[in-house]
């Protein structure tokens, strides 16, 4: 089951590039680029990051049933603004 997908702006290449490194630390997804698709724990999700917009958008396209969209879009965004407000 897919979530609304999620758009952020102002982010940073800087903040993007710890956006990356955070993921993969707390939860083992690699973005190894700046747009693409994911699995991991039964979670999938897909990403795009235009540097020049400085605009992230991040959708999860599936995660397991008892796990609701509010709770994994929350977790995202709480991860975006994180590294936002650092960088």
């Amino acid at each position: 089951m897919a979530c609304d997908p999620q758009t952020f702006d102002s982010v940073s290449p800087q903040g993007w590039a710890t956006m990356k490194d955070e993921v993969r630390r707390q939860l083992g997804i690699a973005l190894a680029a700046d747009s693409g698709e994911a699995s991991e724990k039964g979670f999938t999700i897909s990403w795009n990051y235009d540097g020049a917009a400085q605009r992230l958008t991040i959708t999860c396209l599936d995660k397991p049933f008892f796990v609701p969209c509010a709770a994994v879009n929350g977790q995202i965004a709480k991860l975006v603004n994180e590294v936002r407000t650092a960088s």
